[in-house]
């Protein structure tokens, strides 16, 4: 399957459960450990017991395996048990034999319910996360790979363990003005950065269609913080808690004629642009405030503009990227690894990046990460529809990439 054409959805610095395979000494711990109660238990005198073991052998099977594979250690533990008793050793106060092997026959058995109740526990879990994230997704719905011409990659990060969305933003939309891109980071981070991102996501994504100039629609993004910020407000204050927020953005178009690229920045980290001058990166001359704080700045709110040819690609980011730190604290710099990707497609150039930030910080980022990478191409994208069926009959029915009339997605 080619990267473009990859979905591989919002990403996040927790691994999931479901997905993480068991050890493999796991699965065989629980017989291990009625191994190790015969081998201690038989050879050595009535006061040397190893059914300690075989307790430890019934609860970690309760924790690890499937229903059967418990009521197979059960039975296992229940005749490794009786071994035992007819051998003499489980006399530990020298006359409560029986005794002591019911209470071992309890212990063994007790661990299918508390396998079943674990089972019970994690498809309750599962419905839960399968519901949180649909929602996170409509937080930050899919970007398609291609508009048209403009060929786009998306990879998001969220360093919060408990969400996939957390408080970085970003959408693309194309509209009568050409392909509008946003992309933002919401004062604070995790769960509670979450309805601003809906708020601009939301916004955004509507008046895109609407607004003639990237000034009109920063000014519309910035009421529509404001709006949110003030209603989020009177919640906040009749509970107690302060309430604060602003959002760093910036927004990007490429207009219909091509050959040029604009961008509007509101307190927002600098952009980078790769073509065959070389790789730079693009702070606008006025950043501006960021958004829900425009009535401080009455304006004019103007953008810059760039010459953007077939080929050249445009990353926008989140300071995720640019605050990652090394060991000695030194900041990450993404121009070194642009210059030497950016000609392979987005794609590969948001893996890139997103792998040179991890290696540089040394494994997992402290903050959200957003990253956006895009290019034109000179002639739109076409899906493969009879390479598709026609491959697919060649291989004799084996896999093959399917057709997706309305583009693939851009979410890597």
């Amino acid at each position: 399957m080619s990267p473009h054409r990859r979905t591989t959805g919002l990403v996040s610095h927790a691994a999931d459960p479901e997905n993480l395979p068991l050890p493999h000494w796991a699965r065989w711990l629980p017989l291990a450990l009625v191994a190790l109660a015969l081998a201690v238990d038989l050879p050595t005198p009535g006061a040397f017991s190893g059914d300690v073991f075989l307790v430890l052998s019934a609860m970690s099977a309760a924790c690890v395996l499937a229903p059967r594979p418990v009521v197979l250690t059960a039975l296992l533990n229940s005749a490794a048990g009786l071994l035992l008793l007819f051998a003499g050793h489980l006399e530990s106060d020298g006359g409560h034999a029986v005794v002591d092997y019911f209470a071992l026959l309890l212990l063994a058995w007790a661990s299918v319910p508390l396998c079943l109740l674990r089972m019970w526990l994690h498809r309750r879990l599962r419905g839960a996360r399968q519901i949180a994230e649909s929602a996170q997704r409509a937080v930050l719905p899919p970007v398609r790979a291609w508009l048209g011409s403009t060929w786009i990659a998306v990879r998001y990060e969220a360093a919060s363990d408990a969400a996939a969305v957390g408080g970085d933003l970003y959408a693309a939309e194309e509209t009568p003005y050409g392909v509008r891109l946003l992309i933002g980071d919401v004062r604070g981070k995790g769960l509670d950065a979450i309805p601003g991102v809906a708020a601009l996501v939301g916004s955004f994504r509507e008046a895109a269609h609407h607004t003639e100039t990237l000034s009109m629609l920063a000014r519309h993004l910035d009421e529509a913080v404001t709006r949110h910020t003030r209603d989020l407000a009177a919640v906040r204050d009749r509970d107690g808690t302060r309430s604060e927020q602003f959002v760093t953005a910036a927004i990007a178009e490429f207009p219909p004629g091509g050959g040029e690229v604009r961008l509007i920045s509101r307190g927002h980290c600098p952009a980078f642009l790769a073509g065959a001058e070389g790789t730079r990166s693009w702070e606008p001359a006025d950043p501006g405030l960021p958004l829900g704080l425009g009535e401080l700045d009455p304006g004019p709110w103007t953008y810059d503009s760039r010459p953007f040819a077939p080929g050249d690609l445009l990353l926008m980011c989140t300071d995720g990227l640019l605050e990652a730190r090394d060991a000695d604290g030194v900041f990450f710099t993404p121009e070194e690894g642009l210059g030497g990707c950016w000609r392979q497609g987005p794609p590969t150039v948001v893996d890139t990046v997103a792998r040179l930030v991890h290696r540089h910080a040394g494994g997992v980022l402290a903050d959200d990460l957003a990253l956006m990478a895009v290019t034109v191409t000179e002639t739109p994208y076409r899906p493969p529809r009879a390479m598709a069926s026609g491959s697919s009959e060649k291989s004799g029915g084996g896999c093959a990439v399917p057709p997706d009339p309305t583009g693939p997605s851009a979410e890597h």
